[in-house]
């Protein structure tokens, strides 16, 4: 758990690579959350349905996301955000040509998640 004030811009943070570099990824950790900062490029796979048990918050800043709960289809844009509770199957795509930057906040934290942010001090 961090204790210490931890101030960045996250464009500057170190980013994870995925998908022949489609997706790129960094996080940021409190108590409670995980805060996930995607840049994901026209053209990256669709990701297959999954489901956690993690609340998920996911905003859109740039470009369009096109995500499918549970079957009900939600088109995310920029400026706008989607609720998904825990245990609800989903999965998500670009739509368009613009990279899509995608902020997602997961509570409680995802250990999966945490390399994420090993950059951030304790």
């Amino acid at each position: 758990m961090p204790s210490t004030p931890f101030h960045a811009a996250f464009a500057d943070l170190p980013r994870e690579s995925l998908a022949g570099g489609v997706l790129e990824r960094t996080a940021v950790r409190t108590d409670d959350a995980l805060v996930t900062f995607n840049w994901i490029q026209p053209g990256h796979p669709e990701v297959p349905p999954h489901e956690h048990p993690y609340d998920q918050l996911s905003f859109v800043f740039s470009g369009t996301l096109e995500l499918e709960l549970d079957g009900a289809p939600y088109r995310v844009r920029a400026g706008e955000l989607l609720y998904i509770p825990a245990g609800v199957p989903h999965t998500g795509r670009v739509v368009g040509e613009e990279i899509v930057l995608n902020v997602d906040v997961f509570a409680p934290v995802r250990d999966d998640y945490l390399a994420l942010a090993s950059h951030q001090p304790d």
